[in-house]
């Protein structure tokens, strides 16, 4: 859950490894392939030939190099800060606050992630079934989600699981007077090795 799109996401990690294994693949070949050398060297060979061509053909006035290399350079830059920016942007999307009113009567109200944490948290850690617990909140298209993790004992069934943490969910929106969106995520046990339950609205 972070403010990146997922979409992209996946483009990019699939173009990046495209790009790596065919990179791989063709050293491969390279290496294991006895008449790959003599394929090869003909082609780069002239692959050289031609951009030494292009450079000459395309100096940058007032200087002894070309204006090619000064837009591949400003290519590699635009790229390096692209993927800066994405990297910067993983993990983003948390946030510090469940609830945020105001009205006219009371003013304004803020419930802090840290309330949500300590509830559950005191509330899971005083049950068997579960080995840990961890509470996050991340911000949904502008409305505060709560993640609830768990890591259930072995043999705990996922909807005993999932039962017990409602239930502490219920108090925690009897708590706060209204129903927070929550990720609930059940990892662990040999009954429950993956169980994601949603109450996002």
């Amino acid at each position: 859950m972070n403010s990146t799109n997922r979409g992209l996401n996946r483009l990019l990690v699939t173009a990046v490894g495209i790009l790596l294994l065919a990179i791989g693949a063709a050293a491969a070949v390279g290496a294991w392939l006895p008449g790959a050398k003599d394929t090869w060297t003909p082609i780069s060979e002239g692959v050289n030939t031609q951009t030494s061509s292009w450079l000459q053909q395309t100096p940058f006035p007032g200087a002894d190099f070309s204006w090619l290399l000064l837009a591949v350079v400003a290519v590699l830059v635009i790229g390096i800060i692209l993927l800066l920016v994405f990297a910067f942007r993983q993990g983003q999307g948390r946030t510090g606050t469940i609830v945020s009113d105001r009205t006219p009567d009371t003013g304004r109200t803020i419930v802090d992630v840290s309330v949500a944490r300590d509830a559950l948290s005191d509330a899971l850690g005083a049950r068997d079934e579960f080995l840990t617990t961890s509470v996050s909140a991340y911000d949904v298209k502008g409305t505060p989600v709560l993640k609830v993790s768990a890591t259930c004992r072995r043999g705990v069934s996922p909807r005993d699981a999932t039962t017990i943490v409602e239930q502490n969910l219920e108090a925690l929106d009897a708590l706060l007077g209204r129903q927070v969106p929550v990720l609930l995520q059940l990892s662990g046990g040999f009954r429950a090795r993956v169980q994601q339950s949603t109450r996002l609205q």
